[in-house]
């Protein structure tokens, strides 16, 4: 779409298929955000788009968190303080919005940037930990996803 501010590409797959769609996901949230900015929508769907952001990250943060745990990801406490920040931004983007009736610019950046950065850097280090100890425990993720998924 013409509007989109971010586009899905290959490169950002992990190869834990789950997490990738999730990923997806974040990506279209932060595209609708983007087209409520490009259409001046009003405050009410402003809103209502960084809401469903703010509880869509917040599921997907505690999926991965959980995951990385079920896994005993090694930089457990560097990631989960990387979601934290990102939370603490958009909440701070949240309460802004709700004083000027729309989204800044600087948080469609950050937003694009960061989740970018993150998948890239950050998610791509807990997938292949994941990858190398499903080599060792071929079960083990299979559980998990059965499980929590």
């Amino acid at each position: 779409m013409a509007e989109d501010l971010i586009r899905w590409k290959p490169q950002y797959n992990l190869g834990l298929d789950e997490i990738d769609e999730q990923h997806q996901s974040l990506l279209e949230l932060i595209n609708k955000a983007w087209r409520a900015i490009v259409r001046r929508s009003d405050q009410t769907v402003v809103m209502e788009v960084i809401d469903e952001l703010e509880r869509y990250t917040l599921a997907h943060f505690a999926a991965e968190e959980t995951f990385m745990r079920v896994t005993g990801y090694p930089e457990f406490n560097t990631h989960k303080d990387e979601h934290n920040a990102f939370i603490d931004r958009v909440a701070q983007e949240k309460a802004l919005a709700r004083h000027t009736g729309g989204l800044s610019l600087d948080l469609m950046h950050f937003l694009r940037d960061w989740l970018i950065d993150h998948i890239v850097v950050s998610d791509k280090a807990y997938a292949e930990f994941t990858r190398k100890k499903q080599a060792r425990e071929p079960s083990l993720l299979g559980r998990f996803f059965k499980r929590f998924f």
